[in-house]
């Protein structure tokens, strides 16, 4: 099918809320917080304080978890399940205002959203001296239902010490969001480009946590580093991952062990990343979180992106954020052949220029400037005519073995591979003959195709002459205007989302890619015609458990999506915006992907 988006400029993407609270509760919770608000404000009974293990057990409580067995200590429990952050100063001391409301948001699980919403305006004049992750905290207080703190007061006064009425509102405001949480943000830092943040539920399940140090080149590093921790009296293993080593903690049943692992480890010098975990992702529906960028096509273009280094190479994504790109989501899937190597599985275009063919059986992308775009699946096929006849092409920017005929473009890399047979090089500009080389392992020139040929056909490249015209044409789907038209291409798969109807295809993906929760990443358009990247974070049993493919379809469709495909997820799955993530890595850190897709302003290298 062919679907053109129509530019909408500044048009808000609709929200609704997939958690949405009985109207009897949400009458119940917002009174709650209401009267919280104008306690806080007022201040009725400030004569009287609240001590921090005081607040930290209510807390404990509101979230309605047991007692460890063999503990009695409630204060003792919430720093055993990291409900709270370890407190700064004596626990008798009365807690102040800001401190219960950053204590109140991480009891929820709420740990990433206030690094994210760091710099979110806040209605306050006095939260200045705050740190960033205070105020984080603050504007998730701000926008979660039900909400922590009331949006129509001027000052928050962060040392007032709250009372104990103060103090039971917070914690049945916190016992309502246990039940029943949702925080829905949205961030406009560009005219045209929205951020929207969706997290809903919490963990009614203990997770087990594992601290983690990655990036180790070699086993002796990671083993020297395994070394001076157990000098300190910490234990841990070393493995291998995504090619890399990393020094692991025992899996615990308490948030003390990873703190202890944390600690020591960066009395090394090294930052460690935490993992919680439960025995079943399939078996938990909460929490889940999601980010949902979308652009108004008027005013943004989108692009992949490839590493500079070439199509063989997989980097971060944060590092082909470049030449003007703003935002940016991963791609498509790819294979491995080494450490920071691989390829592109499936259909990519660039500008026109064809990268990689299509795979057979997945659904493809595809769009142009004009804001046309179309979904479906996409064939090949590759002709160099010349000037005595024509030739079959075989590939597009891959080395192959035995004979035949490759084009390469500067996407590739910088060089043409080494040839082990008798092979021979034409480098075209516009189809005309530039330049006729012998073997292989010679520059690819920018903006030229190099008609690589192997084996007996060779002959018919080293008689060209200079000057000479060799067309090199590709043709999708036999020729079908829909896709000729289009000058970007990607491949993933499933198609999720067709003229807002949930798909239900699996495209030889196995169950466990489409029916377990993993991180989900996925592109397309809105019914208001922007385009958009989404990426559905999982593998965290205190953020986000994941989402089944049929769950991030009904996600988009409650979002406003009307046209989705799911791309590469898991660990692959990231999404940025000028520097900052926007999502939780599964893995702890970046995963090198094989390309991503950007979004650039169009004034940006268009001339529009």
């Amino acid at each position: 099918m062919q679907i053109a988006s129509k530019p909408s400029v500044d048009t808000p993407v609709q929200s609704r809320h997939f958690l949405g609270l009985q109207r009897r509760t949400w009458l119940i919770v917002h009174a709650a917080a209401l009267m919280c608000a104008l306690l806080l404000v007022a201040g009725a009974d400030a004569a009287q304080t609240v001590r921090r293990d005081e607040f930290i057990a209510m807390l404990f409580n509101a979230r309605g978890f047991q007692l460890p067995a063999g503990e009695k200590s409630p204060v003792a429990a919430a720093l055993d399940y990291d409900l709270v952050p370890v407190p700064e100063g004596k626990y008798a001391e009365p807690i102040t205002r800001k401190e219960a409301i950053v204590f109140a948001v991480r009891s929820l699980g709420l740990i990433y959203e206030p690094k994210m919403l760091a710099t979110f305006p806040l209605p306050y004049k006095d939260t200045g001296a705050l740190s960033a992750e205070e105020k984080g905290a603050l504007a998730v207080a701000l926008n979660m239902k039900p909400p922590l703190l009331a949006k129509n007061v001027s000052n928050f006064a962060p040392s007032h010490k709250i009372s104990p009425s103060e103090a039971k509102d917070i914690a049945s405001i916190v016992a309502a969001a246990t039940r029943n949480l949702s925080l829905t943000v949205d961030l406009s830092p560009r005219r045209g480009m929205t951020i929207r943040l969706h997290r809903e539920g919490v963990n009614s399940v203990l997770p087990k946590w594992r601290g983690v140090v990655n990036g180790f080149d070699t086993k002796e590093e990671a083993d020297a580093f395994r070394g001076m921790l157990a000098g300190l009296g910490v234990e841990a293993t070393v493995d291998s991952y995504n090619y890399d080593w990393r020094v692991r903690s025992p899996l615990f049943d308490r948030y003390g062990g990873v703190r202890k692992f944390l600690a020591a480890s960066r009395s090394l010098g090294r930052e460690g990343v935490v993992f919680a975990g439960v025995p079943s992702w399939d078996k938990v529906d909460n929490p889940r979180f999601w980010t949902m960028i979308t652009f108004d096509p008027g005013l943004f273009e989108i692009r992949p992106l490839l590493p500079s280094e070439g199509m063989s190479a997989l980097v971060p994504l944060s590092t082909m954020l470049r030449d003007g790109a703003v935002a940016a989501v991963n791609g498509g899937f790819f294979s491995t052949s080494g450490k920071g190597r691989g390829s592109p599985i499936g259909a990519l275009m660039v500008d026109g220029c064809l990268v990689n063919p299509p795979t057979k059986g997945r659904t493809c992308f595809g769009w142009n400037a004009d804001n046309r775009a179309v979904f479906g699946e996409l064939s090949w096929t590759g002709r160099v005519d010349l000037s005595g006849g024509y030739m079959e092409l075989n590939a597009v920017n891959r080395a192959i073995k035995g004979d035949g005929a490759v084009a390469f473009s500067s996407h590739f890399g910088e060089v043409t591979p080494v040839a082990a047979t008798r092979a021979a090089e034409a480098v075209l500009s516009g189809g005309i003959v530039e330049q006729v080389r012998a073997g292989g392992g010679n520059p690819i020139p920018a903006g030229r195709t190099v008609l690589s040929v192997y084996g007996p056909a060779a002959r018919f490249i080293e008689a060209l002459q200079f000057g000479e015209r060799v067309g090199v044409t590709h043709t999708l789907n036999e020729g079908d205007p829909s896709w000729m038209k289009m000058t970007q291409i990607i491949q993933g798969g499933p198609f999720l989302l067709s003229n807002g109807d949930v798909l239900d295809g699996r495209e030889s993906l196995s169950d466990s890619v489409v029916d377990h929760r993993h991180p989900r990443t996925a592109v397309g358009l809105t019914k208001e015609g922007r385009w958009f990247f989404f990426v559905g974070d999982g593998r965290n049993a205190v953020h986000s458990v994941g989402f089944t493919l049929d769950e991030t379809a009904r996600v988009l469709k409650s979002a406003g999506a009307v046209y989705a495909l799911n791309l590469d997820g898991g660990g692959s799955s990231s999404i940025i915006s000028e520097g900052a993530f926007w999502n939780v890595l599964s893995d702890g850190l970046e995963r090198p992907v094989s390309y991503g897709v950007g979004a650039f302003p169009r004034e940006v290298g268009t001339g529009k």
